[in-house]
């Protein structure tokens, strides 16, 4: 179906369109078909919400979030509207206006395990711990076992101070999802708090063979290089985690982390002053020029 073949009135046959073209690697006539069926589509429910979607597909998160909640105010007890709606607000960092709508999709939809997940991460956002744990509680009650899942309980458990738990969530996300890096980054983090520098190690080392230009890794496994006192292999981790770190966040918040395994390992504390010395001296790897073409 060509999109030249469609009459600029038939949203639905433009989202048909859209959606081929995606899954044909067309973005750009995919693109073209949303912004053709968005100035003719019904304010429904039904309507707003396949907008919403296909927004989100193109990575559109406002014309997203706008659609679904257009969808939300035609049909205010849609659960698939609130979800996609809460879902968009919370990738996009707007969690406190997410909370709301999130509390009505699980009242409308209380046996749907990956909504109380949401739910569990929205909270977690907002600092509101307990009720994060209880939400995430009633997921797993649901049934919700998925590597993600365990990898936002494994981000709980830690912010919550409970590092055993946190570790035991990270170990069941890897479980289920060998070949993801930030789980196993996430574990040597926490192992390293733990004063376990081997695992940590291996957890770290498989983290960049899965994903060679991940920053905090590399900056994660030169610290172990450093606290067992390999102060050229260190450098060169803390070297190549500064060539990715555009812009400095990572290390930034490395520093902080820093002082966090001060805390938890006394012994190291030597090293660890040393090595902040070290890296307050290292400034971010300059910006490179992009040229477009």
């Amino acid at each position: 179906m060509a999109l030249d073949q469609i009459a600029r009135d038939d949203w639905q046959g433009l989202l048909t369109v859209a959606r081929k073209s995606l899954a044909a690697g067309d973005a750009v006539t995919a693109r073209r078909a949303v912004t053709l069926a968005a100035r003719s589509i019904p304010d429904t429910a039904e309507a707003q919400l396949a907008l919403g979607d296909a927004w989100n597909l193109l990575g559109r998160t406002a014309e997203a979030v706008r659609a679904y909640k257009k969808a939300v105010e035609a049909q205010p007890e849609s659960a698939d509207a609130l979800i996609g709606l809460v879902e968009m607000l919370h990738e996009t960092g707007r969690d406190e206006e997410a909370l709301p709508y999130c509390e009505k999709a699980v009242k409308l939809a209380p046996g749907n395990g990956q909504l109380w997940a949401t739910l569990g991460d929205v909270l977690t956002t907002l600092g509101r711990h307990d009720e994060a744990l209880a939400a995430y509680q009633k997921a797993m009650e649901l049934g919700t076992d998925t590597a993600e899942f365990h990898t936002s309980l494994g981000y709980l458990h830690y912010y919550r101070q409970d590092l055993e738990a946190s570790r035991q969530a990270l170990q069941r996300a890897i479980e289920l999802a060998p070949d993801a890096a930030t789980p196993r980054n996430n574990l040597g983090y926490v192992e390293i708090l733990l004063g376990n520098l081997g695992e940590a190690i291996t957890h770290l080392d498989r983290a960049l063979e899965l994903q060679p230009n991940f920053v905090r890794a590399h900056y994660n496994r030169g610290l172990c290089a450093w606290l067992q006192d390999q102060r050229e292999q260190a450098s060169t981790f803390y070297d190549r985690g500064r060539s990715l770190d555009t812009n400095g966040a990572e290390l930034a918040a490395h520093r902080e982390d820093l002082n966090e395994v001060r805390q938890h390992q006394g012994g190291w504390r030597s090293q660890l002053q040393q090595l902040v010395l070290l890296l307050s001296h290292i400034s971010p790897a300059p910006q490179r020029r992009v040229v477009h073409r």
